[in-house]
């Protein structure tokens, strides 16, 4: 219920997660769509940027489902290293695994993290980087942060210096994304105030970790306004993109009240809309200075297998003509690309991902 709860207070935007284990070890981490100037002169000076980093993602898939539930296994999934395995050998070079950090730590101060939990989170990084595969870690499902954020952002912040601490002596292959798809009362200013303020965190133990930052309104389109990126050459933007909304959630059956199945794509003019939405996403992107990851795209197993890999093939086209990395949603267990029943990869989709398993 609670995965449903907060689909749809999304007003239909799905939320839907580098390396090797040293001591305590390393950690991973989903989220889902929407339905949906003033000029200042400038003085000329001489910029005091520090260089971009490089930011080595390509090929990215969510595992979902797993770890972002109230207790892995919740939602029928429980991520094995088999799956790492199969993932590596279609040709992936990243996963994003989402996180339900905060059903595993105190509500008081010092909001300790439970140590089980995090022992399983360990284990899951050591295979992602066992099979070579970049992990971001995504801090997922913090419904109390979004609708009372005056008492839940020092707790998101406590729960990160526990997070970055535990894994500052990992590879740069281990990056961390501090929330996913911020909304309802936690937006606006005060969500990058926020993500600042984890980032001066994390930087105390990891001064050159990569970390992803996400705007307000569900960390949509309509969010990307709003983002603003301190001066940190390690520091990454994100979009989600699931247009449209009422395709790629058509019949969708864990919502309450989905939009009609049998909605096709694309529509008369929806093309159009695809490019124009590239556009503001690779003017975000130049605003922002940084690489921009598409951290979430996909469409539901409700909708016909054809339409899915042809949406699929064309936002996957789209992204790498204005060279974006991408991660689509997702593996397994909702929005499947990988079938688990038969251990198959729904090769239709595969092929409109540009990839083929080995």
């Amino acid at each position: 219920m609670e995965r449903l709860r907060s689909f749809c207070r999304k007003s239909g935007l799905v939320c839907a997660l580098g390396t090797v284990l040293i001591g305590s070890g390393v950690w991973v981490a989903v989220a889902q769509g929407v339905w949906q100037a003033t000029k200042v002169p400038m003085r000329t000076q001489v910029s005091t940027q520090l260089p971009r980093a490089p930011f080595p993602v390509e090929r990215c898939i969510n595992v979902a489902g797993a770890l972002e539930a109230p207790n892995e296994g919740d939602w029928g999934y429980k991520i094995r290293e088999r799956d790492f395995k199969t993932i590596r050998a279609a040709g992936f070079d990243t996963i994003r695994v989402p996180i339900k950090f905060s059903a595993h730590a105190m509500e008081q101060a010092p909001y300790t993290l439970d140590p089980v939990f995090m022992a399983r989170i360990d284990e899951v990084v050591t295979w992602a980087i066992r099979n070579d595969l970049t992990i971001i870690l995504n801090l997922c499902h913090y419904t109390e942060l979004f609708e009372n954020p005056d008492v839940h952002e020092r707790r998101l912040v406590a729960l990160w210096a526990q997070i970055a601490a535990r894994y500052q002596k990992t590879p740069a292959k281990v990056m961390f994304e501090i929330i996913n798809e911020p909304q309802e009362a936690f937006s606006g200013p005060r969500v990058n105030k926020v993500q600042a303020e984890v980032l001066s965190i994390i930087r105390q133990t990891n001064p050159t970790r990569t970390v992803i930052f996400a705007g307000d309104n569900w960390g949509n389109i309509n969010g990307m306004d709003n983002l603003e990126l301190p001066d940190d050459p390690y520091v990454v933007g994100t979009v989600h993109y699931y247009q449209p909304f009422e395709f790629t959630h058509s019949g969708a059956s864990w919502m309450d009240n989905p939009p009609p199945a049998g909605r096709i794509w694309p529509r008369p003019g929806e093309t159009r809309e695809l490019q124009k939405d590239l556009a503001q996403i690779a003017a975000f992107r130049d605003r922002i200075k940084a690489p921009v990851l598409l951290g979430e795209y996909g469409v539901g197993v409700e909708v016909p297998m054809r339409l899915r890999a042809d949406w699929t093939r064309a936002m996957t086209s789209a992204f790498k003509e204005i060279n974006m990395p991408a991660c689509y949603f997702n593996f397994t267990g909702g929005f499947d690309t990988y079938d688990r029943s038969v251990e198959q990869w729904h090769a239709p989709l595969l092929e409109a991902l540009q990839l083929r398993p080995k």
